[in-house]
């Protein structure tokens, strides 16, 4: 609940919330009131790199939004996409909460939330399939020396079947939802994943995500963090939710890490 308490005083809007903007009236935007900070050296300086599974790694936003849209019409709940695409990046239970804030019918919640992840896991995620060079990139940096972890709030046999579509081995560590229960944008799972590899100083870690979640998980964090085109939001929003570059896939973001020229 602190969670949708949170973004109910947020504004970020998607870039289907901007197309929409003639028919609805514009919501305020309230802007961060945290200071982003944008100092930062080579991105391809960093010692860490610390990937956020979903929305990043594997394309996991219109099969999320359409799966949380199915489920709750099912409950007699109608949303606009872009309305549920804006909560993509939090844990499943915090978008609930976030899209349904009211804490009223606890159970009926509880009951909403199953039948999302089964439906998720039974139906959706045999169709999942990481981005186009993302794995490349990652065992890249591996290679390299580089440390690198993933964090996703995949537990149970989500994970078990993460796990198995990414087929990464020991080399890069996962930080789940069942190593840390709570997800963006807390730092929690970001600070286990530094410490799962043994970065000392936050600064030298850089953070790969896809949703304004996961720059302030980044920015709770103290490392840097760069943002995705690949989550479906608008670079506007990244920037301002503490992103301090933006790319549009894992090839732009691979050219950048192999350019020490190339800043944060």
């Amino acid at each position: 609940m602190a969670v949708a308490r949170r973004i109910r005083r947020r504004g970020w809007m998607t870039a289907a919330n901007k197309a929409n903007q003639t028919v609805e009236p514009k919501r305020p935007v309230v802007r961060h009131l945290a200071v982003r900070s944008r100092a930062g050296g080579s991105l391809a300086e960093a010692k860490a790199y610390v990937f956020v599974v979903e929305g990043a790694v594997i394309d996991t936003v219109l099969p999320s939004t359409n799966c949380w849209l199915q489920t709750l019409t099912e409950f007699g709940h109608t949303f606009r996409t872009a309305d549920v695409h804006r909560y993509h990046g939090l844990d499943p239970d915090a978008q609930l909460d976030a899209l349904l804030p009211s804490p009223d019918e606890p159970e009926t919640k509880a009951f909403i939330l199953a039948k999302y992840r089964m439906r998720w896991t039974g139906e959706v995620m045999p169709t999942l399939r990481p981005f186009p060079g993302v794995r490349e990139l990652i065992l890249d940096l591996a290679s390299r020396g580089a440390a690198v972890a993933l964090v996703t709030h995949a537990r149970g046999d989500e994970l078990t079947r993460t796990r198995a579509l990414l087929g990464f081995d020991e080399t890069v560590a996962i930080v789940s939802g069942d190593d840390v229960a709570r997800g963006m944008p807390h730092a929690d799972r970001i600070g286990a994943a530094l410490g799962r590899l043994a970065v000392r100083h936050p600064g030298d870690a850089l953070v790969i995500g896809a949703s304004p979640w996961d720059a302030e998980a980044a920015h709770a964090a103290h490392t840097r963090s760069v943002g995705m085109l690949t989550g479906l939001f608008a670079r506007a929003d990244l920037l301002e939710a503490g992103c301090q570059s933006v790319f549009l896939d894992a090839k732009s973001l691979a050219g950048a890490l192999a350019t020490p020229e190339i800043a944060a």
